[in-house]
């Protein structure tokens, strides 16, 4: 069998068990026989593209990532090759630019060497691109199933962090996973209580997620003498991080450690906790009384080798994490030889029996950790020593290389055998992420199988300079459009009467309104094609100054023509004007809709959607009028997507200075938005509350905008006949901080609008 591995954390690269769990399941498998391929980071001391180990049976391929042009960069004069990629690496989410990178090669992989299955983990969704190409019938006919191994959800991690899981990478991050969670073929995980969490928390049938312990790998047994059993640390290896439990840990430490004068407790691992304030090693010192500092050793980031030494010095090792999935570094301590104290918040109660290899505490408090820490100080050294012989023999009995090789041969032979069928296609918590994945499909689906060809309607106001190369381009498409219609909405410059009477000349199609209003120009244009094309596919409407690239045409058709739920093809994008950038994101869903719309201008709309939806309202201003079309196109059930790639190009206008008149208009437009769907909003209000308490670093038009947006959203909740209390509370705490912090001028503005 030929196995692919995707994961960034490949070493040397850094990263954490992720990384550790590669290079021992690579090894294992090769060494049983199997071709394993790696999709690795390239990185310092690892900077050949591809690598062979264990005579050719494991070939390692590295590509570029985020810290690679600062680290390395001068020496190998590497530089971004597509737009996509530089677009990327300067997103909200950097990890994306290795996971497009690794998953182009992957397909590349799927067809030159025969791969029979695909795995990666779930944190930073490095299989992201490949499912999701894969869905809307992009890449490789081949199709390996695709396993997605959980590690660490950036959702979980942040909320065990206390981090804001609304930032913006964070945010992407949890989407782009849930979506490859959803999208997997098969599910794995090394132990049954994160297996547990993600089953529950993604409403997955229980008993769904496979689960096989880490590989020990070759974790060291190490020789303790007499005086280490009576006078070793005790010690704690891994990031000194909120989520590893070391506040509490440190709190407990203390709390224990007079009446212990023999315990010193040692850190291996780098620190993290800084604040804005102080630093991570203030910020811990901070928690220690200076009497006893001398008993507490930090010793920072270590490698491989060193850890090893300073778990030789240890009787005792720590694992007091607030969450955690199945620990390397509990394996490894326990390995050595050591009893472990341990939180029962992770898969280490899955290791340690309380009493005989180990001590569990009862919660991953403070007091609770120091409640096992004080029946761990009282335990005699030999006890202890007999507790840490159990200990690593029970934990190389559940994490046995051989047996877990084994494990994974048959776990991965079932999953080629039954073959690729979810990852076939788009995951069902689309266009709601909060949708249950054990639900069956209640979206819409297209009922009509003969339609094709898609409609181009461009909307021209004043705006000839730029007419010319918008129709060069949708010239240009390697699938041609069924037919293209141009309106013109009463323009009164010359230059564009030129332009439109060029164009005419030249066979294209113009229809001249003069009601000055382009909402029902667009309309206009909808019934004419209908009148002509009724079995027309869809439709995609640009402004003069949109170009679209060759391929957009024929990547929109394939996709509603390959998938029919979705009713909505939008594509990544190059927006230029004031603000020139790459225009990337998710694939547009709920509850993220309702606060901005993340589907570019120009997307493609099916036509039995766009019929559904009403067309284009007549109350919504130019610019809202596509939002709010698109918005009712997912809340009628069709699913949104987000072609992976620079399908086209839009001009933004910017102007810097902000009118009352237009603020007015664009508060009206958003409450029009939000208006039209009060259940939907109403179901969705506890997200939207999440979503909105997150304010980061905006330029003063930017923040207006956003407070406005805000309140806007925020008002609509509050008004609503069925609000949820808590929410209200939460909300009216959110408008009132708002106000409090919002410049004078902007505050004055906001009160004009909303009252």
């Amino acid at each position: 069998m030929k196995h692919l591995i995707i994961c960034r954390e490949y070493p040397p690269a850094p990263g954490g068990g992720i990384g550790t769990y590669v290079v021992h399941i690579s090894r294992l498998l090769a060494e049983s026989g199997e071709t394993v391929h790696v999709i690795g980071q390239l990185w310092e001391g690892a900077e050949k593209k591809v690598e062979e180990k264990y005579h050719g049976r494991l070939i390692i391929h590295r590509v570029h990532f985020e810290d690679w042009p600062t680290s390395v960069d001068r020496k190998s004069g590497y530089s971004f090759i597509s737009w996509e990629e530089k677009g990327l690496f300067g997103s909200r989410f950097r990890p994306q630019c290795f996971s497009w990178q690794a998953s182009l090669l992957a397909e590349n992989l799927v067809e030159q060497e025969g791969i029979d299955i695909i795995e990666a983990q779930e944190y930073e969704a490095p299989l992201y691109y490949l499912q999701l190409r894969r869905a809307l019938g992009f890449g490789p006919k081949r199709c390996p199933p695709c396993v997605v191994h959980l590690h660490s959800p950036s959702e979980f991690i942040a909320r065990h962090n206390d981090w804001d899981i609304s930032l913006p990478d964070i945010l992407t991050a949890k989407r782009l996973e849930d979506y490859s969670i959803a999208a997997s073929d098969a599910l794995l995980c090394p132990s049954r209580y994160l297996a547990r969490q993600v089953e529950t928390w993604h409403g997955l049938q229980e008993g769904s997620i496979f689960v096989i312990p880490y590989p020990m790998g070759d974790s060291l047994t190490l020789e303790r003498d007499k005086n280490t059993w009576e006078q070793g640390t005790i010690c704690y290896a891994g990031r000194l991080e909120r989520r590893k439990g070391i506040i509490e840990w440190t709190d407990a430490a203390v709390a224990v450690a007079r009446n212990y004068p023999s315990a010193h407790f040692e850190f291996v691992g780098a620190n993290i906790l800084g604040t804005q304030e102080m630093n991570g090693e203030e910020f811990v010192k901070r928690r220690i009384p200076d009497d006893l500092l001398p008993r507490f050793h930090f010793r920072g980031q270590q490698n491989r080798s060193s850890l090893f030494q300073f778990l030789a010095g240890a009787r005792i090792a720590v694992v007091p994490s607030r969450w955690e999935n199945f620990p390397n570094t509990c394996i490894e301590a326990m390995c050595s030889g050591l009893p472990v104290i341990a939180s029962r918040e992770g898969g280490m109660a899955e290791m340690i029996e309380d009493g005989r290899t180990g001590w569990i505490a009862q919660n991953a408090s403070s007091d609770g950790l120091a409640q096992a820490l004080k029946r761990a100080l009282e335990t005699p050294p030999l006890k202890i020593a007999e507790m840490g012989r159990c200990a690593s023999s029970d934990i190389r009995q559940i994490c046995d290389n051989k047996k877990i090789v084994e494990s994974h041969a048959d776990f991965r032979s079932q999953v080629v055998n039954k073959g690729a069928k979810r990852s076939l296609r788009l995951p069902v918590n689309l266009p709601w992420t909060k949708k249950s994945l054990s639900n069956g499909l209640t979206r819409c689906i297209s009922q009509s199988k003969n339609k094709e060809g898609l409609a181009i309607v461009v909307t021209c106001f004043n705006t000839g300079q730029f007419l010319e190369d918008c129709l060069r381009s949708i010239e240009l498409q390697t699938k041609k459009p069924a037919i293209v219609i141009i309106v013109d909405d009463k323009s009164t410059k010359e230059q564009t009467s030129k332009v439109l009477h060029k164009v005419q000349q030249d066979g294209w199609q113009v229809i001249q309104k003069k009601n000055g209003d382009l909402v029902p120009v667009k309309n206009t244009g909808i019934e004419i094609v209908l009148g002509s094309k009724p079995d027309i596919l869809g439709f995609i409407f640009l402004k003069a100054e949109d170009r679209l690239n060759h391929g957009f045409v024929a990547a929109c058709e394939l996709v509603l023509q390959r998938c029919p739920e979705v009713g909505l093809v939008s594509c990544w994008a190059q927006f230029f004007g004031t603000d020139n950038k790459i225009w990337i994101r998710p694939c547009p869903s709920f509850p993220y809709q309702w606060l901005s719309n993340e589907a570019a201008p120009f997307s493609a709309v099916r036509a039995e959607a766009l019929r559904e939806a009403g067309n284009f309202r007549s109350e919504m201003s130019a610019g809202y009028d596509i939002w709010d079309l698109f918005n009712a196109v997912m809340a009628a059930g069709w699913v949104a997507v987000t072609v992976p790639g620079i399908l086209g190009n839009h001009w933004v206008w910017n102007d810097s200075k902000i009118h009352i008149s237009n603020v007015r208009s664009q508060g009206r437009m958003r409450r029009e938005l939000l208006e039209r769907f009060p259940d939907l909003i109403a179901r969705d209000t506890n997200d939207l509350v999440l979503l909105t308490q997150s304010h980061v670093g905006y330029s003063i038009e930017d923040e207006f905008f956003t407070h406005r947006k805000y309140l806007s959203i925020i008002q609509k909740i509050l008004r609503s006949p069925t609000p949820i209390g808590r929410g209200l509370r939460v909300l009216r705490k959110i408008k009132n901080k708002i106000r409090r912090h919002a410049p004078g001028w902007v505050n004055n503005l906001l009160l004009r609008i909303t009252g």
